[in-house]
């Protein structure tokens, strides 16, 4: 076996790897052997069947697949570790050329972990902003309690904006019914825009126990292509009209909430503000600390990692899009995307990460940052008590492999933040 270097940059080499004809002939010996000792060829016992009638049985193609398969990780292994590669993911391999029995050549590229000779990451004197609560934050953080408390009266009057009305609805583009264009006691508050235009201000007007057609136009853009644009008739029956009525900031709405007094009240809204501003000044001056040591650094992002980085973060986007009852497929079609788009707007927050994650390491190791098995378990013990679920599978669920690995990171990760925080704030 021999290779040479085809490109290198600073986190990315590419190996051209040639495997000789001695080592091609070894392992497609062996893998003869092993396929024979899986398939019964009549008149031979497993393993004992020659070459050309395995070869004939599996097929040329799998045969054939199956050696190369075999010999490109160990070829490749081989070459990496002359080299002194330290390699973080798994190559791309392509294979140029391959000659059954003669030769096979092949391209790795491999990515590694940048050398950072002297990472600079103290001393950048970066403050965090105040945490001051002005008086409109306060009142609209009131506001949204009271409206919490909001009352729904029934009204015979006619609906108007602002109104919260159940009605049924039946929408027909050409006489057919369309998909999702059917609902029965659907709630909707008139002015919240939920409809499509001209949708909400023809039920205005109409009073409970009303049925009517209305007549609207969706939008060019519209999600679903068959309805873009398309003049559409509704069916409608109103069957409740209800008025909300939003308590006023007082006494009864204090106590409604167990406070004492408005005064108490006000208080404890102003300290939660207070507490999740806090939150969000740590984590933007966190934030710029690390940008700071990123660009101070040059630190740059291995091309694999980021595409590895992209691929969990589609992962991410799939698992909260289920929590809304959709699919990657539904949204790529509402937003008029392909997903190779997605991933694209995606590559600028994965590279961050990426580069996020090679100054944690680089930091954890400069200050020689641990995780003990007692922090872990202490961990452990916190989620376990904070849970809803039954305790003793909770804790179980955590006593996994996987999921010790996993808080080990999140507790490595904030005791490297601590550090730089101490370090340039």
């Amino acid at each position: 076996m021999s290779h040479k270097i085809v490109e290198k940059k600073s986190s990315e080499i590419k190996l051209e790897i040639t495997v000789s004809s001695d080592q091609l002939k070894k392992v497609t010996d062996m893998v003869a052997v092993d396929l024979s000792k899986e398939i019964k060829v009549a008149g031979f016992r497993p393993g004992k069947a020659p070459r050309f009638v395995v070869e004939k049985e599996v097929g040329k193609d799998k045969f054939w697949a199956e050696v190369i398969d075999k010999i490109i990780p160990e070829a490749y292994y081989e070459a990496v570790v002359k080299e002194k590669i330290a390699a973080i993911a798994n190559p791309q391999i392509e294979v140029k050329s391959f000659v059954p029995d003669e030769s096979l050549v092949f391209e790795a590229t491999v990515a590694f972990l940048p050398e950072i000779k002297s990472l600079k990451y103290k001393g950048f004197g970066i403050k965090p902003e105040k945490n001051d609560i002005s008086a409109k934050e306060l009142e609209e953080a009131l506001d949204a309690l009271a409206k919490r408390m909001t009352k729904e009266i029934s009204v015979t009057r006619a609906a108007k904006n602002g109104d919260k009305v159940e009605l049924d609805f039946e929408g027909s583009l050409k006489g057919l019914t369309f998909d999702g264009g059917v609902s029965k006691n659907h709630p909707l508050v008139l002015g919240s825009g939920a409809m499509v235009p001209g949708f909400e201000e023809k039920i205005e007007g109409h009073k409970a126990g009303e049925e009517f057609t209305i007549k609207v136009k969706f939008p060019t853009d519209y999600h679903a292509k068959n309805l873009a644009g398309q003049n559409v008739e509704f069916k409608i029956k109103l069957n409740s009209v209800l008025e909300l009525e939003v308590p006023k900031i007082n006494e009864d709405l204090a106590k409604s909430y167990n406070f004492k007094s408005v005064a108490e009240m006000k208080e404890e809204v102003k300290r939660e503000l207070l507490f999740q501003k806090g939150v969000e000044t740590q984590r933007a001056l966190e934030d710029k600390i690390i940008t700071k040591i990123i660009d101070a650094n040059k630190i740059e992002a291995p091309e694999t990692l980021v595409t590895e980085q992209v691929h969990q973060m589609i992962h991410e986007a799939e698992h909260n899009l289920s929590h809304s009852g959709l699919t990657m497929e539904k949204f790529l079609e509402m937003s008029k995307k392909t997903l190779a788009e997605i991933e694209k707007e995606m590559q600028p927050e994965a590279e961050k990460r990426v580069k996020i994650g090679i100054v944690f390491g680089e930091v954890a190791k400069l200050e020689n940052i641990k995780v003990t098995e007692k922090e872990i378990e202490e961990e452990i013990t916190k989620i376990v008590q904070f849970s809803q679920e039954n305790q003793s599978d909770v804790k179980a669920a955590y006593e996994t492999p996987e999921k010790k690995r996993e808080i080990s990171n999140n507790i490595m990760i904030r005791k490297t933040l601590e550090k730089l925080v101490e370090y340039n704030a």
